[in-house]
């Protein structure tokens, strides 16, 4: 569908895009494209539906995107630049952790960011997760994009860490990464799409999220 023409450089054309639309019109195409496409994906999403939540003539939307595939890259890049080159997290000081700061902290830190991310943009979140569930060439096309800057870095951080005497060195890097990655991934699917308006204490809960991490369950 659109897996061929994926590179870092396209996510990040069709995010600027998306980000300065040139009008109110496209704006509202935009917004009533990702919150149709994330609730029933490519295929069962209609350019009819489209304009008429977005107030427009299913003429006016093909003006602005010719082809249903167009719109859907320009919703979808963006979502997926966000899971794969994370911006708040790539910043100069917010990734790796300084000398003085603790695992926990920076855990604390990534998860805080990575969830306030996925909640304020709720509709992209869920239609990147449920496009890369579905659409096994495009998982195959965002893996090493990922790997390059979440997975990557996530190992380093960890290293770094086992190298301090912060974390078990008797448990591979990769393992305490992927055990980081799946605890997070969880509690940020559960407050952005299974739980958005429970009146959760974010900071209390994020806590509890790195303790269990950092010292189990067993008594």
């Amino acid at each position: 569908m659109i897996a061929r023409r994926l590179s870092a450089r396209s996510l990040r054309g069709e995010s600027a895009r998306y980000e300065r639309p040139s009008s109110d019109r496209e704006a509202a195409i935009l917004l009533a494209a990702t919150q149709i496409f994330g609730s029933r994906g490519y295929r069962g999403a209609r350019t009819a539906d489209i304009a008429a939540q977005a107030r427009v003539t299913e003429r006016t939307l093909f003006r602005y995107f010719p082809t249903k595939e167009k719109l859907y890259r320009r919703v979808m890049f963006p979502a997926l630049l966000a899971a794969t080159m994370p911006r708040e997290l790539n910043e100069t000081g917010k990734l790796f952790a300084t000398d003085s700061e603790s695992f926990a902290d920076w855990h604390r830190r990534v998860l805080t960011l990575r969830t306030a991310a996925a909640r304020g943009a709720a509709s992209q979140f869920r239609l990147m997760l449920s496009t890369l569930l579905t659409d096994e060439e495009l998982r195959r096309r965002v893996l090493p994009i990922w790997k390059g800057n979440v997975w990557k870095h996530a190992l380093e951080t960890v290293q770094r860490f086992q190298k301090r005497g912060k974390l078990r060195t008797d448990l591979a890097p990769e393992a305490i990464a992927r055990g980081i990655i799946s605890l997070n991934l969880g509690y940020i699917i559960a407050r952005a799409l299974l739980a958005p308006d429970a009146a959760w204490d974010d900071e209390l809960e994020i806590g509890r999220t790195v303790e269990l991490l950092l010292h189990g369950v067993a008594k």
